[in-house]
């Protein structure tokens, strides 16, 4: 209903115009062309917007999964391929953010690309893996494969929240770092149970968390095996990281001594994924705070 003029150049053969960034998605607006002592044009025009995929779930797979894709203006997806492989037919579309394709046969990995009627590309944030995804949780309601109790927060951390955050990171935790007369500062600890004994080559796994900082900071990044702990330590920034932490280059202990003074535990006998960010009180951060989200190991094949 309103009337916006919009920024135009144009030539005695071409007018291009820029249509506002408020325009309504999935509307038809009219455009109206108004000549210098020549009177009114007008031509109808539909908005949309490309399909954008902001996730791959799961990101590692094999032949036969289905996988699901999240992001926005899916349903305007016509043509879906995965490594250049034609899955179009499998394609479900759940909601314009939701749709659903099957890993095809021979799968290897490879980049998600969309194609849309007008022939636009979109293509995924990351390729994907052939493997096996385990999530420990997103909190997002979704089985855990291995979660024996929730993720717990101890000395220095506090203020434990559940948070809500825009699609496809529906929910996360967030913990304050605070001054809770704690000397060695804080951790997060999620603890797992019953780990699958089918995966023996410790050089295929990588553990994959997303780390959201109030300020740049450098975090400690572990797995645990009952008391003992193994990993490292990873300069993040503020706002969200995307952690992707090959067991090959855990060291052992809090302070991530590398090469590991002890052997990486089996895979069947992790107890629970550890964080821990700088919070004693030399480090400087009462008040701020860390959220986490999509705890998982990959395994490559």
């Amino acid at each position: 209903t309103d009337n916006v003029p919009v920024p135009f150049t144009a030539t005695p053969t071409q007018l291009q115009i820029t249509i506002p960034a408020t325009s309504p998605l999935g509307d038809v607006i009219t455009v109206t062309l108004l000549f210098s002592d020549k009177g009114i044009a007008q031509i109808p025009l539909r908005i949309i917007s490309p399909p954008v995929i902001f996730a791959i779930v799961p990101e590692a797979a094999h032949e036969g999964d289905v996988i699901s894709l999240y992001g926005k203006e899916l349903h305007l997806s016509k043509v879906i391929k995965i490594n250049d492989v034609d899955v179009s037919s499998t394609m479900v579309i759940e909601s314009d953010k939701i749709l659903t394709v099957v890993a095809p046969a021979g799968f290897a990995g490879g980049n998600v690309a969309i194609t849309t009627e007008s022939g636009g590309v979109s293509t995924g944030p990351y390729p994907m893996i052939l493997g096996t995804e385990i999530i420990i949780n997103n909190f997002d309601g979704i089985t855990n494969y291995a979660a024996a109790s929730f993720i717990s927060s101890n000395g220095n951390l506090d203020n434990d929240v559940e948070e809500t955050g825009e699609f496809p990171r529906s929910k996360y935790w967030t913990f304050t770092i605070k001054d809770n007369n704690t000397s060695w500062g804080g951790n997060l600890d999620l603890y797992t149970t019953g780990m699958p004994d089918t995966f023996t080559d410790l050089t295929k796994i990588r553990l994959c968390i997303d780390i959201q900082l109030t300020k740049a900071m450098s975090v400690n990044v572990m797995i645990a095996r009952g008391s003992d702990v193994w990993g490292k330590t990873l300069s993040l920034n503020q706002g969200w990281n995307s952690v992707i932490l090959p067991f090959n280059d855990m060291g052992s202990g809090y302070g991530s001594t590398f090469p590991p003074e002890m052997p990486l535990p089996l895979f069947k006998d992790i107890s629970g994924v550890k964080i821990q960010p700088p919070a004693q009180a030399t480090s400087s951060n009462f008040g701020e705070k860390i959220s986490v989200d999509n705890i998982k190991f990959i395994i490559v094949d």
